[in-house]
């Protein structure tokens, strides 16, 4: 069985014209009898599937708005958390070991610039986006101290992110 928004409006919208028409049916039999119970069945039918067909493009677009909605927060999720991912990959090319797990200057470099776009991605929230400048203001500085209080901010911020959606 089909469960999509539209099917499931589609079989709400006949379940209820049956209903009605059933309903007006057994009030004219009970009236006069057969003769207006087929006027009732037809005239509640009618405004039944009229008022279904009316209200339908409302649900749909009330649906729609619903779908946009979640799509623009679960890409919003999705590039925060790759934010804190780039950036953190950029805080450990700048903060290398040495020996040769070090991260050469070409690497440390590459991976600045892929933070820096990201940072800027369209989409970003605001609150992401100015978490993630001070991360990196951060790092760019040089303080380990006010990095890593940083990066818990960021990390902070995407996290509010993620209990909004």
């Amino acid at each position: 069985m089909d469960t999509a928004p539209e099917q499931i409006s589609a079989r709400t919208a006949a379940a209820w014209t049956v209903a009605l028409s059933i309903l007006g049916g057994f009030t004219g039999y009970a009236w006069d009898g057969p003769f207006l119970a087929v006027t009732c069945a037809l005239s509640l039918a009618g405004g039944g599937a009229l008022g279904t067909i009316l209200s339908r493009r409302r649900i749909m677009a009330a649906i729609e708005e619903g779908r946009r909605k979640a799509a623009a927060l679960g890409y919003a999720d999705g590039i925060a958390d790759m934010v804190v991912l780039g950036i953190s990959a950029y805080g450990a090319a700048v903060f290398p070991l040495s020996g040769p797990d070090a991260v050469d200057a070409a690497e440390r470099v590459a991976r600045r610039r892929a933070a820096y776009r990201l940072t800027a991605a369209d989409g970003l929230p605001h609150q992401i986006r100015e978490a993630a400048a001070a991360a990196l203001e951060a790092i760019d500085d040089g303080g380990d101290r006010a990095t890593q209080s940083a990066m818990e901010g960021l990390m902070k911020a995407v996290r509010e992110q993620h209990l909004r959606a």
